[in-house]
């Protein structure tokens, strides 16, 4: 006999939430507990122990708090339970923080169907990773991206720096913002490149994007 898979769905779209009902009540196994349109919601059940789903289903993108933040929390205080991510998009970076950091079990994109969502919902239960193709691909490309780029460690000063720079503040501009010298500006601004092998700013700003090297300004 195949074991109950107690599951959560958040989603501030009540449509989507009615969705995913409908196709996961062909599943004999699966037991929907509750859904939430808000994660704040669902963290006060949880720390007030109302309930204790084995597997959630969290969107990306909602208003007060998003997905990504949401598992961040949860895999924190509630470690046990397994998370899937669902989202219109597969944005490469914040795949690769939620597998990689964050630790979630699974990420699909809203675009698949009932026998994939199902398998993903029996291999999380089982402690596998489950990506659709399209979030896989992305992340992947995410992976590379990383694996071409040496570790570059930038300093609090020289990640204002750069956020100055690729925002199109000229050296005295950011002498000026920062109260610093021009020299000691330009001085900084050589250790970037140097640090980062870009050599331009368009390179620059395009190794900001990718690698997220501002992330703790």
């Amino acid at each position: 006999m195949e074991n109950t898979l107690d599951i959560v769905i958040i989603d501030d779209h009540n449509i989507i939430i009615e969705g995913l009902e409908m196709l996961l009540g062909f599943e004999k196994n699966v037991k929907i507990l509750k859904t939430y349109n808000d994660a704040y919601d669902f963290l006060g059940d949880l720390r007030g122990q109302k309930l204790m789903p084995k597997i959630l289903l969290v969107d990306l993108m909602m208003p007060t708090i998003n997905g990504l933040e949401a598992s961040k929390i949860i895999k924190k205080e509630f470690p046990e339970i397994k998370i899937i991510v669902l989202s219109m998009n597969c944005e490469p970076k914040v795949i690769y923080e939620l597998i990689e950091k964050i630790g979630v079990e699974g990420y699909l994109s809203k675009k698949i169907n009932r026998t994939e969502l199902y398998s993903a919902l029996n291999d999380v239960s089982k402690g596998y990773i489950h990506l659709s193709e399209e979030a896989l691909q992305a992340l992947n490309c995410f992976r590379e991206k990383i694996i071409a780029y040496p570790e570059i460690k930038l300093s609090s000063r020289e990640k204002e720096i750069v956020d100055l720079m690729i925002n199109g503040f000229s050296n005295k501009e950011i002498a000026a913002k920062l109260f610093i010298s021009e020299n000691t500006v330009e001085t900084h601004r050589k250790n970037i490149y140097r640090k980062t092998e870009a050599h331009s700013i368009t390179k620059l700003i395009q190794m900001v994007n990718d690698l997220n090297l501002l992330e703790t300004i």
